[in-house]
């Protein structure tokens, strides 16, 4: 079977900035794939795989990503860390001259910061070992935000209503299985902080009695790139069964996950291609930059084992020491972001035609 007459379906993985690179990716693929199946993304690649669900091409992304200037979505504030975590983590690193990962997660579970008082919850919110990081993330989030969440929605949805999508009930039409039984083109995930849990957007709005299809594209990517210690959470305010008002915080999903393959069914009618980031671990803690990067990097994909993915065709992207927080990046950085992801896709193809030699790459 010629493989441009085959569907791809896409997974995209999170990494903030980072996520310039899925570009260059996606420039690849489209060279090789001429049908788009269904897309799965957290953070950056819930972005990205909307504004791909939503017809826009690899020539039409780079110009995006070219032209916008990430660093307008600022409150116009610097990056601070004068909180109770950070300071913890410097005393640490004084005393040890080195912080570990078993340090980390202990800081990031602590119950006694002062900032804890910034967050409604009741008796059945945030519970166990969970309940107590995500507590901490959401505390955290509300005091040291620095870019606009509010911002980044105007942007994205302006990006999609100019390729005629607004809801997800536009993202109907999509490949229809027992893993996407109402058949989005696009799907994304997010972390609701209050019960520990991913959820998948636009299906599980239900839960909070909010039609699926109904749900703004723009919202939901603004809900799964939520950072923490970089955006404000999004609040969700519904009546729970007992018509009691409710309050839940929605985050990034790649905290919890951030590679939800699970969001693809494989069978033998498509293949699937997963869009990786990785890049090195920030060393030291020199500066407010150096503290958050380092908190953000320990603090997302704690979900899930490491490396148990259920597909075999996933581009790891090299990003080098790019942090996915370095919003002011420079365009010689962005080409290198660009170039990795088309370097990681020609190497992926040229595995998978080693493996299956009986399709024309």
């Amino acid at each position: 079977m010629n493989k441009r007459s085959r569907i791809v379906n896409l997974v995209l993985s999170g990494g903030g900035i980072k996520g310039i690179a899925f570009v260059g990716a996606y420039e690849e693929i489209e060279k090789k794939y001429k049908r788009i199946g269904n897309i799965a993304g957290v953070s950056a690649g819930a972005l990205v795989g909307a504004l791909i669900g939503a017809g826009y091409t690899s020539r039409e992304l780079g110009k995006i990503m070219k032209e916008f200037d990430f660093s307008s979505l600022t409150y116009g504030r610097e990056i601070t860390m004068d909180i109770s975590i950070a300071n913890s983590m410097r005393s640490i690193e004084q005393e040890k001259k080195v912080l570990n990962e078993s340090d980390m997660d202990t800081l990031l579970h602590r119950q006694d910061y002062t900032e804890l008082n910034l967050v409604r919850r009741s008796k059945e919110d945030f519970v166990g070992s969970r309940g107590n990081l995500l507590v901490n993330l959401i505390a955290f989030s509300k005091k040291n935000a620095f870019l606009n969440g509010e911002l980044m929605e105007s942007w994205v949805a302006q990006l999609l209503a100019n390729k005629g999508i607004r809801t997800f009930s536009d993202f109907r039409g999509g490949i229809a299985d027992k893993v996407n039984p109402r058949g989005y083109k696009v799907r994304m995930t997010a972390v609701d902080a209050n019960t520990g849990k991913v959820i998948v957007l636009p299906d599980d709005m239900a839960l909070y009695n909010v039609d699926p299809d109904k749900l703004e594209v723009a919202k939901a990517v603004r809900m799964s790139t939520c950072i923490p210690f970089v955006f404000d959470p999004v609040t969700i305010d519904y009546k729970d069964a007992e018509n009691k008002p409710k309050t839940h915080y929605i985050i990034d999903g790649g905290v919890l996950d951030n590679f939800p393959v699970w969001l693809i069914e494989s069978t033998d009618n498509n293949v699937i291609i997963g869009l990786k980031l990785e890049g090195k671990e920030p060393k030291g803690l020199s500066s407010a930059e150096h503290i958050l990067k380092k908190l953000l990097h320990s603090s997302h994909d704690t979900g899930v084992p490491k490396n148990s993915y259920n597909i075999d065709n996933i581009a790891h992207i090299n990003t080098g020491e790019i942090s996915f927080l370095d919003f002011d990046i420079s365009a010689e950085e962005s080409l290198y972001l660009y170039n990795q992801g088309k370097l990681a896709v020609q190497k992926l193809f040229i595995s998978m035609q080693k493996k299956n030699r009986g399709w024309r790459i």
